[in-house]
C-alpha cells in the first residue's frame, strides 16, 4: 500500500518537473533569455551609463534607488538563443557595475544586440533597452540638445 502511494505521489512530482520544464523553455524560445549573473543592489557601490550618441560624459550613479533602476534595465535585455548577433555595429550605451568587492561587470548594447560577459547576443526585443535607459538617465541631456 505505501509502495503505490510512494510510486503515485514520484510519477506526480515528475510530471510536474517535465511541464515545467517545457514551459520554461516555452517561455524562453518566444520571450527570450534573461542575462544570468546580473550583480544584486546589495553588491554594487556604485554605476556608471556611457552613451555617447547623447553626451560624451559618463554618469556616475551612487544612489540606490537609482542603482536599483540600472541593474532592472537589464531585464530588458532578452536574448535570443539561437539568434545570429549584428557584430558590426558598435554599442550604443555601456553601462558598467563597480562591485563592493572591487570588481566591475558591464554591459553594452545597441538596438539590435547585447554585450555580457564577453559573448555577443542578438536581443528579442529592438530598442526597449536603449529607449528606457535614454528616458531614465538621459532625458535632461537629450533636451539640451
Amino acid at each position: 500500500m505505501k509502495n503505490k502511494l510512494f510510486k503515485s505521489i514520484a510519477k506526480f512530482v515528475i510530471e510536474i518537473i517535465i511541464v515545467t520544464v517545457i514551459l520554461m523553455l516555452f517561455s524562453i524560445f518566444t520571450e527570450g533569455m534573461f542575462l544570468i549573473g546580473v550583480p544584486s543592489v546589495e553588491d554594487v557601490n556604485k554605476v556608471t551609463i556611457s552613451y555617447p550618441n547623447v553626451t560624451e560624459g559618463v554618469k556616475e550613479i551612487t544612489d540606490k534607488k537609482e542603482i536599483e533602476t540600472a541593474i532592472k534595465l537589464t531585464g530588458f535585455l532578452k536574448y535570443s538563443i539561437f539568434g545570429k548577433a549584428d557584430e558590426s555595429k558598435e554599442p550604443m550605451i555601456t553601462i558598467t557595475y563597480y562591485l563592493k568587492d572591487d570588481e566591475t561587470i558591464s554591459v553594452s548594447a545597441n538596438d539590435k544586440t547585447v554585450w555580457w560577459k564577453a559573448r555577443v547576443y542578438k536581443l528579442k526585443d529592438d530598442e526597449t533597452f536603449i529607449n528606457l535607459t535614454e528616458g531614465i538617465f538621459f532625458l535632461e541631456d537629450l533636451v539640451d540638445e
